[in-house]
């Protein structure tokens, strides 16, 4: 017991006792016959993922699992209001909510392509990415591990009737470095050692706000670095559909049943990899049914649009100008014709700060709506 004692802002005054965490640097973690069997399984599937997905399929795995991570905190919207505020310019009203699904992208993004091993500067990096310009953080608390204590459940108070308290604040810092080290080590197995870098993770609780979708963007840190994989496994996927099991298994994991927790998480791994290959297939027989759409053949400036469309599925004559070094007036004329074959659809973009002709932007309700699929099921 730490004899610590708070004093909420309605005067009451009890004590508490942060979670005390030991050191799991050089830990060996001990699993079930049940677990081993998971882990071997996880391990099987994520040896059926390509080293390099085909076209497209990254950036709607990036998306997928940027939004899944938000779902689980709550944070939900549309793929469509998603994709506009990836696209809105300086000059247009921002969607705040949307907002936070592209900087959880961003630091996704960031976090997959970080040389691996990680540092403890590297989560500041992305939870800098995530959290930017947050309207309910401090600047100071951007980027930035806690000075104070927080607590998970309970009431906005204090600690009291918390469901979880995480370590003291002074403790956070090497608490995190031996996070660091133990996911630098080679001689555990990728996937116990992913599951187990999020959960303590989590345990850590190390930023005022943002722990959650910092530790699932380590999870794909750890695998794309163990196992040299150029896309996301989308394992906020199966966590979004049944959040409950997945914050049990969390829990598990802090009440120091890190076995339950192992093969849980495992499981889900293998969910994740089977969500991957039928999302490659999904998008692949549509980009082909659309490209059979369309009258434009061979290596035409529509028929680029309708490849990258993964990549890139909503898009403007200003943007297909730049991309593929053609004139405003050869890629509207692209994109008319796209329309006219019905493969894209033509709407009004209009959140513009200063008056001015609203922008026409293209996209294909098809793939937009299986965006949101892929990931609310």
């Amino acid at each position: 017991m730490s004899g610590r004692s708070w004093t909420d802002l309605l005067g009451r005054t009890y004590a508490y006792d942060p979670y005390v965490a030991a050191p799991i640097a050089d830990l060996e973690i001990a699993t079930s016959e049940a677990t081993t069997f998971a882990v071997a399984e996880a391990s099987r599937a994520l040896g059926t993922v390509p080293a390099m997905p085909g076209a497209g399929i990254a950036s709607v795995l990036y998306r997928s699992e940027s939004s899944a991570s938000s779902i689980i905190e709550d944070i939900k919207v549309g793929p469509r209001r998603v994709l506009e505020a990836e696209a809105a310019g300086d000059d247009e009203i921002r969607d705040p909510i949307a907002d936070r699904i592209v900087r959880n992208l961003k630091g996704l993004r960031n976090a997959f392509t970080t040389p691996y091993p990680g540092k403890s500067d590297d989560y500041l990096r992305w939870h800098r990415l995530l959290m930017e310009n947050h309207p309910r953080l401090k600047p100071e608390d951007i980027g930035a591990y806690r000075t104070q204590q927080n607590w998970i459940g309970g009431d906005a108070y204090g600690p009291r009737n918390a469901v979880f308290i995480p370590p003291a604040p002074e403790d956070v810092g090497l608490l995190i470095e031996d996070l660091a080290r133990y996911t630098a080590r080679t001689n555990i197995a990728p996937v116990v050692q992913a599951v187990v870098a999020h959960a303590r993770f989590e345990v850590i609780h190390p930023f005022v706000d943002g722990n959650g979708r910092v530790g699932r963007m380590l999870t794909q840190h750890v695998l794309a670095g163990r196992l040299k994989i150029h896309a996301p496994v989308p394992i906020s996927i199966p966590w979004a559909r049944d959040t409950d099991a997945y914050i049990d298994g969390l829990r598990s994991f802090q009440a120091g049943d890190m076995d339950r927790w192992i093969e849980f998480a495992a499981m889900s791994i293998v969910d994740a990899v089977r969500w991957m290959h039928t999302v490659e297939q999904r998008v692949s027989s549509l980009i082909a049914s659309l490209d059979d759409r369309s009258r434009s053949r061979g290596k035409s400036v529509a028929s680029q649009v309708i490849l990258d469309l993964p990549d890139h599925p909503l898009v403007d004559a200003e943007t297909v100008a730049d991309r593929y070094g053609v004139s405003r007036q050869a890629a509207h004329e692209a994109l008319t014709r796209l329309s006219e074959d019905g493969v894209l659809d033509e709407r009004s973009f209009s959140r513009r700060i200063r008056a001015g002709r609203p922008r026409q932007m293209f996209s294909n309700t098809e793939l937009i709506a299986l965006l949101g699929e892929i990931v609310t099921g």
